[in-house]
């Protein structure tokens, strides 16, 4: 698991990656962000209730799909997390979509 603080990512994101992104709104318009679409899903436990935040639905998570979230994420940049993060290899099971 990696935290960041998500406040300031419009902060670095252009050095990082190449190109300007719109300071975010809020926690979950963070999570929204996220690079593959099944972990763009946050958790929270409110009054003994859990309170799910998924922008991108909860389908790829619980079927196993590894996607890119179009959100923030280029496609070249994807490839290059996904063979570097080794997910194939990682989780074996999961499908990843192209």
């Amino acid at each position: 698991m990696e935290a960041k603080n998500q406040a300031s990512v419009h902060l670095w994101y252009q050095q990082r990656f190449g190109y300007p992104v719109e300071p975010l709104r809020s926690a979950v318009d963070g999570v929204a962000t996220w690079p593959e679409t099944a972990t763009a899903v946050a958790v929270r436990l409110d009054d003994d209730r859990f309170q799910i935040a998924a922008a991108c639905g909860l389908q790829d998570l619980l079927q196993g799909v590894c996607r890119r979230n179009p959100r923030r994420v280029s496609v070249e940049w994807y490839h290059h997390r996904i063979h570097t993060k080794q997910v194939a290899a990682r989780w074996p099971k999961v499908r990843i979509h192209w």
